[in-house]
């Protein structure tokens, strides 16, 4: 659904091993069918939606073998693994089940 090189381009990584990055877009594929609670054998829905949050998930599991930033001029900004996986989930509309924790208000 997504290619190598589009991840690599996103990442603005040409150097990166391709094989690491395959590997990485199989992992998110994996995670976005559990997110949508496809099966293995149920294709991807083909939407921007989708094709984002696969960047977004590919991404973040590349995150674990390198230092991800982006850089402008003298600037850079590193990635948060975190919000990525937040907006992968909120374009695949995928919330918990149930609620980890609920903040509940008192009154004195």
């Amino acid at each position: 659904m997504i290619t190598v090189q589009e991840v690599k381009d996103f990442l603005n990584a040409p150097d990166f091993p391709d094989a690491i990055v395959q590997d990485a877009i199989t992992l998110a594929e994996r995670r976005a069918r559990k997110l949508l609670n496809l099966t293995d054998t149920d294709p991807l829905p083909d939407t921007p939606e989708v094709r984002k949050a696969l960047l977004l998930l590919a991404s973040s599991e590349i995150a674990s073998q390198t230092n991800l930033y982006w850089r402008r001029g003298d600037n850079y900004e590193v990635i948060n693994v975190k919000n990525l996986v937040a907006e992968a989930e909120r374009l695949l509309g995928a919330v918990p089940d149930k609620v980890g924790m609920k903040w509940i208000a008192s009154e004195k």
